[in-house]
């Protein structure tokens, strides 16, 4: 069955609940997934329209929406992997993408405003705490290995092990673009890194 194309003028004018509820014909798996991504590709496309006198600041937020889809996608696949498959890991990648744009249109409405070059000690913490526990994620993934009764596990170490290299150096290079200032706008982009889609050491 085809899939409804986006409906910008709708997904510009309401939260992404609102848009799924006036463009769902039915309420497939397929059909949330779609939703999910036309909403946030509309609300993408706006956001970078929006930017076009701050052409810095477009790329920036460009390359980190590329950066957090990717490091969602990876995300849950290595819980698909870890479960040994299921359709929700698939899933669960385009339904990601609809809070991540709401944290980008936060994210580039801060780095535009007064109010995101507030600093303090809590915007410093708040990255502190985001750098620690997306450390401790990648060091529980490196430290994964399927129990001798998980025969489930579709486990690769080499495929593992560079899905989580990947995710590393995607971490890396967004915490580089975003720098080191204990501003507003900076801590908020630090703590999209622990938005997850799975835990890193959940079991299904």
């Amino acid at each position: 069955m085809a899939q409804a194309a986006p409906n910008c003028t709708l997904a510009n004018a309401t939260d992404y609940g609102s848009y799924a509820q006036l463009t769902m014909q039915y309420s497939s798996e397929v059909d949330q997934d779609n939703a999910a991504y036309n909403w946030a590709q509309c609300r993408a496309a706006s956001l970078d329209a929006s930017l076009a006198g701050m052409p810095q600041l477009r790329a920036r937020i460009a390359a980190l929406r590329k950066q957090f889809r990717e490091m969602r996608e990876i995300e849950s696949t290595l819980a698909g992997i870890r479960a040994g498959g299921g359709t929700m890991y698939g899933h669960s990648v385009p339904r990601s993408f609809a809070p991540l744009e709401d944290q980008l249109l936060s994210l580039s409405n801060l780095a535009r405003s007064k109010a995101g070059a507030a600093t303090g000690q809590l915007y410093a913490k708040v990255m502190a705490d985001a750098k620690a526990q997306h450390a401790a994620y990648i060091k529980t993934l490196r430290a994964y290995k399927p129990k001798p009764d998980e025969d489930y596990v579709r486990y690769d170490p080499k495929e593992w092990n560079g899905y989580v290299s990947r995710y590393e150096a995607l971490g890396k290079s967004i915490m580089q673009t975003l720098g080191s200032r204990g501003d507003a706008a900076t801590a908020l982009g630090y703590s999209i890194l622990t938005t997850w889609t799975f835990d890193a050491k959940d079991e299904y």
